[in-house]
């Protein structure tokens, strides 16, 4: 089957011929992905353009050397990190862009992004880091995907429900799975029993683009698909729906608590909370603030959400989400 291409994607094509640097050639090769007919007679050619991607991006890395960590490497900040992982075209950067209102590069075509890119959603009273990644596709992951995958503290696995949202949740699973890591329910993640071991991630599942034709109907078959191992959502970049069920979801896949500190005979400051660990006692909060504190801590004060009072208790005293804690310190 021809390809017909039209006489922009040739003077695009010369562009990349003549690019000096691998970053030049990548976003040549973005410019010809545009401008290409998508139809049978170009998957092969759209193939071929990925991969030339995807080699182009090891070779940054490699050249990146000392620099690669700064290139790739994403430190945590906020609550916690989430990693948005999808197939081409699932929309992760139009839902970045919504969330957190950063400048991220969104583009009618797939293969956008081609570095970590990372930005910060508010939810509530705290800030959770989101990071957007390049799209997986076979033999086309960028090797650099890997680490930032299995260090983040959640993933949102994002498929697109205009299309086929079960053949892309298969190959998304199928790339994931390379990688050595297991998606599952938040609540069943846990860290990696050794270096090069399987690691189980809590995942959340998000079905994009819900204002598209046909979605609604596709949403049932990513259902069907998904079979319950992950909590799932169906959002629309485009008109919000989805978006505050989202936000809640990824909140809660991070198994954080947040906790108010009160200082002795003055009011607790509500705006800034110190976010923990699900799990986490009144002796881990005291550590955070200061090693001195948690060394002579001798007991704590917690007000509950609308349970009690004023209780005291111990430092073993496991925290919830919302309590309101004085911490009372020896003074010898």
């Amino acid at each position: 089957m021809p390809t017909n291409l039209p006489p922009q994607y040739f003077e695009a094509e010369k562009a990349y011929r003549q690019a000096r640097t691998p970053q030049e050639k990548i976003e040549a090769l973005e410019n010809m992905l545009a401008i290409m007919p998508k139809h049978k007679g170009t998957d092969h050619l759209r193939g071929e353009l990925r991969a030339r991607m995807a080699r182009l991006t090891e070779e940054m890395e490699r050249r990146s050397a000392g620099g690669r960590a700064q290139l790739y490497h994403v430190p945590r900040e906020g609550a916690g990190q989430v990693a948005l992982i999808g197939p081409p075209d699932s929309g992760k950067s139009q839902l970045i862009a919504i969330l957190t209102g950063a400048p991220v590069k969104v583009a009618p075509y797939p293969f956008t992004t081609q570095l970590p890119q990372p930005a910060m959603m508010p939810y509530e009273n705290i800030q959770i880091q989101l990071v957007d990644l390049p799209p997986v596709a076979e033999q086309a992951t960028p090797g650099w995907v890997r680490p930032i995958l299995r260090n983040a503290d959640l993933l949102a696995m994002v498929v697109d429900l205009a299309g086929d949202p079960a053949d892309g949740l298969e190959m998304l699973l199928a790339e994931i799975a390379a990688m050595r890591i297991q998606p599952v329910k938040p609540a069943e993640g846990g860290a990696e029993a050794e270096p090069g071991a399987t690691v189980r991630k809590g995942a959340v599942l998000v079905g994009s683009k819900l204002d598209e034709p046909g979605a609604a109907d596709n949403l049932e078959l990513l259902e069907i698909a998904a079979e319950g191992r992950w909590p799932l959502v169906a959002v629309s970049a485009a008109n919000g729906k989805g978006l505050e069920e989202l936000r809640r979801l990824l909140f809660q896949g991070l198994r954080v608590i947040r906790v108010y500190t009160k200082p002795p005979g003055r009011e607790a400051n509500m705006a800034e909370p110190t976010v923990l660990k699900e799990g986490a006692t009144v002796g881990d909060l005291a550590a955070i603030i200061h090693k001195e504190l948690h060394e002579k801590l001798k007991y704590a004060v917690v007000w509950g959400s609308g349970k009690f009072q004023g209780q005291r208790v111990g430092r073993s005293y496991v925290l919830e989400d919302g309590d309101v804690v004085e911490l009372l310190a020896e003074t010898r």
